[in-house]
């Protein structure tokens, strides 16, 4: 088995923030917390199009069209995904459709948010809306669906370590490296570093901007 490195610090950055800003986003969805709440809402927009911008530009197996899309590959992979020997460096065919759905759910849960947001508390940018609770009603369904999705990747990562334990897909995400029959590495050219850096910024900038300034039209 090879030492593959795939999974570069961004792509593991990315992916541990959006988990922790899901959770947090998850515990303050009440009244009292409404604006813990709504914060991590606008810094998971930020997260998404860094991944969004990093499926075109980032490096292998993060790009989107490095994904093994398309109907036959998805049937042959659900077909033989109880085989030991059925392995992918990168995302599998049910892993991709399962990162796909997850990050357009929670891109329609942010706007339906920001809806139910103006809506119920109006504030924000659709603080113009009539108090509704359809907007909330949809907000919540997405929600759920979204649980659903996490449940099938979660689902995902427990038959990958049980069928092919040798590979320490969980790891990867944790350290990078994956192991492999195949021999691959990944790495950043300056572009895609500097990318990722001016994420990073914007990012925490964002955070700053939120947090201090009381009157800002995303909030109040």
């Amino acid at each position: 088995m090879n030492k593959n490195y795939i999974w570069s610090l961004p792509s593991r950055v990315f992916h541990w923030g959006f988990v922790l800003l899901i959770i947090i986003a998850f515990l303050s969805a009440d009244k009292d917390t409404i604006l813990i709440h709504t914060i991590s809402g606008y810094l998971l927009v930020i997260a998404l199009l860094f991944r969004f911008s990093w499926g075109v530009f980032g490096p292998k197996y993060s790009k989107f069209r490095d994904f093994p899309l398309g109907i036959k590959r998805a049937k042959d992979f659900a077909k033989n995904i109880l085989n030991p020997k059925e392995e992918f460096l990168g995302h599998n065919p049910m892993a991709s459709y399962v990162m796909l759905a997850i990050l357009i759910v929670v891109a329609i849960i942010i706007f339906t948010g920001t809806l139910a947001y103006g809506s119920q508390e109006a504030k924000g940018f659709f603080s113009f809306l009539v108090k509704d609770k359809v907007y909330k009603h949809i907000h919540e369904f997405f929600a759920n669906f979204l649980y659903l999705l996490i449940f099938l990747h979660l689902c995902g990562i427990f038959i990958d370590r049980v069928l092919h334990k040798e590979n320490q897909t969980l790891k990867s995400i944790f350290n990078g490296f994956k192991y492999s029959k195949e021999k691959e590495n990944i790495k950043l050219n300056i572009f895609q570093k500097l990318f990722a850096f001016l994420f990073l910024i914007i990012f925490f900038s964002f955070l700053i901007y939120l947090i201090v300034d009381k009157t800002n039209p995303f909030i109040y």
